[in-house]
């Protein structure tokens, strides 16, 4: 009787350190991602911005293909430095559902954008936001969900002005505040993580 009481607390607190271990290998894998999207996404606007400014034709907005390539070179490097997770839960692959969605989404929507006349970087930062938004929720990350909020909020502004240069700086504040911010902070929680969790030598 008493080892089976045993057994059915020991299942609870595996389950219970799988969840948290996926929480965590969630959050953790999502700071590099968002680093590495967040920051092509800024270089390339500020490219695209000063391209407007100084040279003007429409030819610029090809630049905008520069995320793809430049993120998934990133993603690439990222993922051979990585150590790979042993085991997957279902709330990895509801993360990865999410962003999978999100991305195509995202790609759709900008193949769009040279066909149709849309307020592309409005819908795109609406997107990555509530990316965002919902991991931070999924890992209960407050910072995934303040900082996915507030890119949101910063989207509403590409919809206020006319400027479609000014819009860019905009736009990449959005990404500056709901991908940069928070990916550092998730990767600095893992660094403080790591070096508490090291055995203290005696001297």
């Amino acid at each position: 009787m008493d080892k089976k009481q045993m057994t059915e607390k020991e299942s609870l607190e595996l389950i219970s350190q799988m969840i948290q271990n996926s929480k965590r290998n969630v959050k953790t894998n999502a700071g590099g991602p968002s680093l590495i999207w967040g920051y092509a996404t800024v270089f390339t606007s500020i490219l695209i911005y000063l391209g407007l400014i100084y040279i003007g034709t429409y030819q610029v907005m090809f630049g905008w293909f520069l995320i793809p390539i430049i993120g998934g070179s990133g993603m690439f490097i990222l993922s051979k430095r990585e150590q790979p997770v042993l085991v997957k839960t279902f709330l990895d692959k509801v993360i990865n559902y999410i962003w999978m969605v999100f991305g195509i989404l995202a790609g759709v929507f900008s193949i769009s954008a040279f066909m149709f006349q849309m307020n592309i970087l409005f819908i795109i930062g609406i997107l990555m936001s509530a990316g965002i938004i919902l991991t931070g929720c999924v890992t209960n990350f407050k910072p995934y969900i303040i900082s996915g909020i507030l890119g949101a909020l910063i989207s509403i502004l590409c919809l206020v002005f006319a400027s479609y240069a000014f819009s860019i700086l905009i736009f990449a504040s959005v990404f500056v505040v709901a991908m940069i911010i928070p990916g550092h902070m998730a990767n600095n929680e893992d660094n403080v993580r790591e070096v508490s969790m090291k055995p203290e030598i005696s001297q």
